[in-house]
């Protein structure tokens, strides 16, 4: 019957013409075969179609996409008169898709009952009975998007496997592995997923899969489908095939979110892990990718039997590819100290180039650190082990093994293995180092007799099934989430959807350095917001404990590898830099070991510069924090602010410790909309009743002697020199003053030896670095001035602590100094120039003080004043309310600050950031 033309709404310029029953009943199914030049094979398909046995009702839409052969419309419309389910429409030419796309809307629009549509294309065939137990399977499974087949070709003669456990990460990165011709439910087209009409160079099937993926759908293999595939020596996808990276760009462009690392990372955990941990106490073997989210556990008797079927058929069964061998309770240990994830990416790095890795602990009650080493021959095996880790690969030759004296060598202290070490310092109790009753060596050992006298076991290359293998091995799947993700490995901690903002804040050391203590100061604001903040160490991988920092990061991170904190072959005004595709960026390893952030606060690690740009194009924004701008022994600034300049496009927002760098940056290229002052405070908080307490200690058993105090690195920027030319000079003339020095020696040569040795000789003891905040506050507070003749700063945080306990600072007119002195009213500047200039006014400053009385009270209770008002909670707003308007969702407790009274927001934001013009004074 002709239907006479109507027009659709939805798309108004698309004419229906349809022959085909206008009988009453409703299928529950339609095979919708889209024909463009395959007049003749389009009879096998409809016969194909008219053949299926059925207890349902079965309708057959055939859609014409403007076929120029005539012999098409006579072939559909003879079709179309002769059966009452067969429809024949005819439209215009646009596509596969839109084709495809027509004979949905016309299906979903004519078929009330409408369960499932089938997409046939003209040129391939299905058996009598693929529908009906098609519909059935999907009928008995609740959930199932659709039913993919595995492929029977004829003409040029192929049978594949693709019975595999329907893995998102395997179709997203490896291939489509969901042939056009599945059965589709009808919940999947009600979520409104089409055919993209603007492919028409082929993929348009993977696209909406993908599309499917997106809603929340997934499908499953039927082994038993009954579809056949034509191929022939040249077809539509042989030229897909042809232009398939461009096609995949534009895929991965549409589908960005399904293609990220925390997408696919997530899919890995869910459907392929990475790790097994076999517990040593328990019977049941735990399977993950993220160990602290919820994961399978299975049974030893279940995961032996699953390693057999892998080896039989590795495509369609797997086994993690890393094996891990430790206590639940080592393992909470390790989480507690947010060392677990760190760990893992280690071993998993380590057991790639080695047979396997020990897990040692040590207590350090100070500390928490990493140090790995390969043991050479003849080198022992440290105490023992709280842990072994070893590819799967090794595992297989362990098993095939017919002596198992190599393996049984790892009880010794010298085993014949090549061994990877990793010792974990940190507060562990006895019972951890110690150990559990059954070691995680025997049970190494007795896992491996388990898998060897398995009756499960077989002979190699037997195959269970008579297809051919296409898919990739299922234990390799880690590989193909590296390869897309750029990244190897891949740091296993997943990214919660819809949870805290995750904020990486990246350090070369972590010890008690300025630059650490803005960084951990940063933290715990960022903490205080709701954040989860992750500390990465790039350098020495040892994270010196500070109490205040307890609780503050979620884990710690070190990279224990051969890092370059400095240089590069290329060179920018002057200054070495690298590259993302030079080989000491360790470009893939470092992209792997930040993955899972939102945002990277970069603390002068200059090189992982070189990777940030690729970061920022996967959507983590770019924090970079400036300190100081350096001088080299010719007097020329250097630094870091340079390499701002370098590296400044990739920077989403620049921050500042001072006003004064704010403007050097922006009169040297940096727009000031991307520059953010966040002036200094504290490295250390203080309860207000122990800084009432302490400042109150001041004025008690004073006499008139002058208590002086340097803190610092005994080196040439800190002008030790100065201070030591300056203190000999004033005990010379009898000048009362009490000296403490403290700071790490340096020997420097040109200053004729060590400077411990050099004070001594003027009676001043030099004493080690002081680290613990509460002795810090004791000292300050004991102290009358602060010394720092320094030959370059940025804000040094120790004025600010010093100023508030009643310290006044006496510092050199350098950096930001000047920011933080008022000269004469809260501390003393020292004029800038010569070593003779400023040693000069050293000394006057300080015999100015001596006995001075109300005139050094009053600077100090000017200074305790002046240091009130800064705190970090009130330094960081600028940055937490640009975090607000990147991540509105991710931050709801931080409110969106007001433009300035009479400027626009922009302006308001130029304004802040870089502050009044500040003019420094030489006195």
């Amino acid at each position: 019957m002709l239907d006479t033309t109507v027009k659709r709404p939805a798309q108004s310029n698309v004419r229906y013409a349809s022959f085909g029953s206008s009988g009453t009943s409703s299928p529950v199914l339609a095979i919708l075969i889209p024909v463009y030049k395959h007049s003749v094979l389009l009879s096998e398909a409809v016969d194909a179609a008219l053949a299926q046995v059925a207890p349902f009702e079965i309708a057959i839409v055939i859609v014409d996409d403007g076929c120029p052969f005539p012999e098409t419309a006579q072939v559909g419309q003879a079709y179309a008169l002769a059966h009452d389910n067969v429809y024949y429409l005819r439209k215009p030419n646009g596509g596969l898709s839109s084709a495809r796309n027509y004979g949905i809307d016309f299906a979903v629009r004519t078929f009330p009952d409408l369960e499932a549509v089938y997409f046939l294309d003209a040129d391939n065939r299905i058996t009598p009975t693929a529908m009906r137990v098609l519909v059935d399977h999907m009928r008995d499974n609740e959930g199932i998007g659709w039913i993919y087949p595995n492929i029977d070709k004829f003409g040029i003669e192929w049978n594949g496997n693709y019975t595999a456990q329907y893995s998102r990460l395997l179709h997203v990165t490896f291939d489509n592995i969901c042939e056009a011709g599945s059965l589709v439910s009808r919940a999947v087209l009600d979520a409104g997923v089409r055919f993209d009409e603007s492919m028409k160079s082929g993929f348009e099937d993977w696209e909406f899969w993908l599309q499917a993926i997106s809603k929340g759908f997934k499908g499953t293999n039927y082994p038993f489908f009954g579809f056949e595939y034509r191929q022939r020596a040249e077809s539509m996808l042989r030229d897909s095939n042809r232009t398939r990276d461009g096609i995949l760009g534009y895929i991965r462009e549409k589908h960005k979110k399904l293609f990220s690392v925390d997408t696919l990372l997530r899919w890995e955990h869910e459907e392929t892990p990475r790790y097994v941990a076999f517990g040593t106490d328990s019977y049941l073997v735990d399977l993950f990718t993220d160990p602290v989210v919820e994961h399978e556990k299975r049974g030893f008797e279940v995961f032996v039997k699953r390693f057999w079927a892998a080896r039989t058929e590795p495509e369609t069964f797997g086994v993690p590819p890393f094996w891990l061998w430790m206590s639940p309770a080592h393992r909470e240990a390790l989480k507690s100290f947010g060392l677990l994830h760190n760990i893992l990416w280690l071993g998993e790095r380590l057991a790639e180039t080695h047979h396997f890795v020990a897990v040692r602990f040590e207590n350090d009650k100070d500390r928490l650190a990493v140090d790995v080493s390969t043991l050479g021959e003849g080198d022992q095996l440290g105490k023992r082990p709280v842990g072994w880790m070893c590819s799967l690969d090794i595992l297989h030759q362990c098993v095939d093994d017919k002596s198992d004296d190599w393996v049984r060598s790892l009880r010794g202290t010298n085993p014949a293995p090549n061994i990877a070490e990793i010792v974990v310092r940190g507060p562990f109790s006895a019972d951890d180092i110690q150990g559990t009753a059954l070691s995680p060596t025997n049970s190494l050992l007795a896992t491996l007799g388990a898998l060897r006298d398995s009756g499960y076991k077989h002979g190699p290359d037997k195959r269970w099934i008579w297809r051919s293998a296409y898919l990739p091995n299922r234990s390799t799947y880690h590989k193909l989430l590296r390869h897309n993700a750029g990244a190897s490995p891949i740091m296993p901690r997943l990214a919660p959807e819809n949870g805290p903002l995750r904020v990486g804040m990246l350090l070369p050391i972590a010890s008690f350095g300025g630059v650490e203590k803005v960084a951990y100061a940063t933290a715990r604001v960022l903490k205080k917001a709701g954040c989860e903040v992750h500390l990465y160490v790039f350098g020495k991988p040892v994270y010196n404990r500070i109490p205040d920092n307890e609780g503050v990061f979620d884990s710690i991170n070190f990279l224990a590898d051969d890092y370059p904190l400095w240089g590069g072959p290329n060179t920018f005004s002057g200054h070495e830099i690298l590259m993302g595709h030079d080989e000491h960026a360790h470009a893939q390893e470092v992209i792997g070991f930040l993955t899972g952030l939102d945002v990277v606060i970069n603390n002068q690690l200059a090189p992982a510069n070189a990777v940030f740009g690729e970061l920022r194009r996967r959507g983590v924004k770019i924090v970079n924090y400036v300190h100081v701008l350096d001088s080299s022994e010719m007097g020329r600034a250097a630094g870091h602010p340079y390499l701002t300049l370098a590296y400044e496009h990739i920077y989403d927002t620049v921050l500042t410790c001072s006003r004064d760098m704010a403007e050097w940056l922006h009169g040297m290229g940096v727009p000031s909309a991307k520059l953010l002052h966040i002036p200094n405070a504290a490295g250390y908080p203080i309860a207000p009743e122990e800084l009432t307490r302490l400042s109150g200690t001041r004025d008690r058993d004073r006499d008139d002697r002058l208590r002086a105090v340097f803190l610092g690195r005994l080196d040439r920027q800190k002008g030790i020199e100065r201070i030591y030319a300056a203190a000999r000079t004033l005990n010379q003339r009898g000048v009362k003053i009490d000296w403490r020095v403290i700071g790490s020696d340096v020997i420097d040569s040109g200053a004729g030896g060590s400077w411990r040795d050099r004070f001594a000789e003027i009676g001043i003891k030099v004493e080690p670095p002081i680290f613990d905040s509460k002795r810090l506050s004791r000292l300050l507070a004991w102290a009358d001035v602060f010394v720092l003749p320094s030959r370059w700063e940025g804000a040094p945080l120790t004025i600010i602590e010093a100023q508030r306990l009643g310290c006044v600072p006496i510092a050199t007119d350098v950096g930001a100094v000047g920011e933080l002195i008022d000269h004469g009213v809260d501390g003393i500047l020292l004029r800038s120039s010569d070593d003779g200039v400023v040693t000069h006014d050293l000394i006057a400053a300080l015999e100015g003080l001596v006995g001075s009385g109300e005139k050094l009270k009053q600077m100090s209770t000017r200074a305790a004043a002046r240091a009130s008002g800064r705190t970090w909670e009130k330094s960081l707003q600028p940055l937490l309310r640009q975090l607000h308007s990147w991540f509105p969702e991710r931050l709801r407790g931080i409110r969106k600050s007001r433009p300035a009274a009479g400027r626009p927001e922009p302006e308001a934001r130029q304004a802040e950031a870089q502050g009044d013009r500040h003019q420094i004074s030489v006195r």
